[in-house]
């Protein structure tokens, strides 16, 4: 064999080996798997007050060093049902949260791949496939007393003392508002009683009331609220919240 063809076999042989080692890089490209990572989602707790005035978000930002292939916003309420999923941060900004009453949203970031079934899902707990969710921003629209649980109750006037118990709160993260107290009416408002607390609530002994029957609500309000000052709830003004009621039949 002569030097130049030696030469031509040796240019082969290493073009060869050479389109090898590019096929082999380009394949174990392909199988590198994203692994997604919202990162921190940036901003302040919102608080609005229900009142007609439409209430957007501001100030939020995502992370810099976020991954993942596919990206939006989720809104979800304190159990995490997804109300909502705004694809950039002009579209979360132009949500209006007066819209949609009173309680709690949560705000979370999202990255994930395609195989994530977040086009499916109707809780941010069923969703499967590579993804990540950032922490959350929470969006108070109140004041909201939340749902009472508990009751009725049926009391025989007799002498004998008789409290009520086991009263509570259908979600008690929902609650909001500056001031609360518990307010106990007679069946057309008037105002017999405003225990501070569920425990004081408890302490109320209704065999003295005599027979009738009243109601227990529970009250969040804010300062302007005229609580201290009126004789029947229907006469309340300010910006305030009563739960639904609780009945005691006194017989």
């Amino acid at each position: 064999m002569n030097l130049k063809n030696w030469i031509m076999i040796k240019k082969m042989f290493l073009g060869v080996l050479a389109l090898g080692l590019m096929v082999t890089s380009c394949s174990d490209d392909d199988d590198v798997q994203i692994i997604p990572d919202a990162g921190v989602l940036n901003g302040s707790d919102f608080s609005f007050t229900v009142d007609g005035t439409p209430d957007f978000v501001t100030g939020i930002s995502t992370d810099a060093n976020a991954v993942g292939t596919n990206r939006t916003f989720v809104i979800t309420d304190l159990d995490l049902n997804i109300l909502g999923t705004p694809p950039n941060i002009e579209a979360l900004e132009g949500v209006n949260f007066e819209a949609a009453g009173r309680g709690v949203c949560l705000i979370w970031y999202l990255r994930f791949e395609n195989d994530t079934n977040i086009d499916t899902v109707t809780n941010a707990n069923d969703l499967t496939g590579s993804f990540d969710l950032s922490n959350s921003i929470r969006v108070e629209r109140g004041p909201n007393a939340d749902a009472l649980t508990g009751g009725p109750f049926n009391f025989t006037v007799d002498g004998t003392p008789d409290m009520v118990s086991g009263i509570a709160f259908e979600n008690p993260n929902n609650r909001i508002g500056t001031n609360a107290t518990w307010v106990i009416t007679d069946d057309t408002g008037m105002i017999l009683g405003t225990p501070p607390t569920l425990t004081a609530v408890e302490g109320v002994d209704f065999d003295g009331a005599g027979v009738g029957v009243c109601l227990i609500w529970y009250l969040r309000y804010e300062n302007d609220t005229n609580i201290a000052t009126v004789t029947n709830a229907n006469d309340l003004t300010g910006t305030f919240h009563l739960s639904n009621s609780i009945t005691v039949n006194r017989n």
